[in-house]
């Protein structure tokens, strides 16, 4: 130790000299987290949120059995719609309500890019929207232009905003040359809307609504709780209308089936998202030969 160095030592000892360091330098590992750190959690829990869905983006991306289902969607719907054009003895006008996400236009593309930059709904979806860059699901233009010819009513009812999407929306749709794409029948969520129920509603009133397209359950029915239960009892009630007046279509990238496993409680964190949608899965527990329900580990 040179003379310095004990000069030095001397000094701190006597309390002469005083750190300019923050105190908080040495100490940082026994303190609370910080926000700053609580927030950088929560992006990386996100961004886990999101690379969870790759393999439904890429499935509904790039797999023929996601076309083949539509295919299969609409050809049952053609030919369920011929049989009650066929049969339709006058009266109110025969009309039909299509969803628009994943049941006429494709949004994989944004689905995509929220997987892929870890986001959530609704960052960037309303400039999705915006830029009416939506192709038509397989089969759906067909079936469209089939109904139109056949004088049938199409209502395009979707919770798309209809402050901020309605004509952005109207552009997307005729710009795909999909019939009768305008404020008549193009029917928004606004404000107040508390499902889509009431917009069907309003189509019965002059017409005879004959079948609903969607690919989520909301789009036929309205179930008496939002809970797994619930949705499954609405399915059998309706088991027989599949096919015929109600025509499904896939989409494992979102829908209200994700809301009932965190019991319809989006404003939960994104670590407690990630436990939820673990413990929704029933697996093989090798060790004991037996079906079990994820616990957590």
């Amino acid at each position: 130790m040179n003379k310095w160095t004990k000069t030095a030592t001397t000094l701190l000892a006597l309390g002469m000299i005083t750190s300019t360091v923050p105190a908080d330098t040495f100490a940082g590992t026994q303190q609370a987290p910080t926000q700053q750190t609580q927030a950088q959690h929560e992006h990386d829990y996100t961004k886990q949120l999101g690379e969870q869905n790759v393999m439904s983006v890429a499935w509904y991306q790039n797999s023929a059995e996601a076309k083949a289902l539509y295919a299969q969607g609409y050809n049952s719907a053609k030919e369920a719609l011929s049989k009650k054009i066929k049969h339709h003895k006058g009266g109110k006008k025969l009309a039909i309500v299509l969803d628009i996400d994943e049941t006429v236009l494709d949004n994989s593309p944004y689905q995509a890019a929220s997987t892929l930059k870890g986001q959530s709904f609704p960052t960037g979806w309303h400039e999705w929207v915006k830029s009416a860059q939506a192709k038509p699901v397989y089969g759906a233009k067909d079936f469209l232009t089939y109904a139109d010819k056949h004088d049938v009513e199409i209502f395009y009812v979707s919770d798309r905003s209809h402050e901020k999407d309605l004509d952005a929306t109207i552009k997307n749709l005729k710009k795909e040359k999909l019939p009768q794409a305008d404020k008549k029948h193009v029917l928004l969520k606004k404000e107040g809307d508390k499902s889509k129920e009431e917009r069907r509603d309003k189509v019965r009133t002059d017409y005879n609504l004959v079948m609903l397209f969607g690919d989520n359950l909301l789009d036929f029915d309205e179930p008496k709780s939002a809970t797994p239960k619930s949705r499954d009892e609405l399915v059998r009630q309706h088991e027989d209308e599949f096919g015929s007046k109600y025509i499904i279509f896939p989409n494992p990238m979102y829908g209200s089936w994700e809301a009932t496993l965190y019991n319809n409680d989006y404003s939960i964190d994104a670590k407690q998202k990630l436990e939820k949608r673990k413990q929704s899965l029933k697996y093989f527990d090798m060790k004991t030969n037996k079906v079990k329900t994820y616990q957590g580990e």
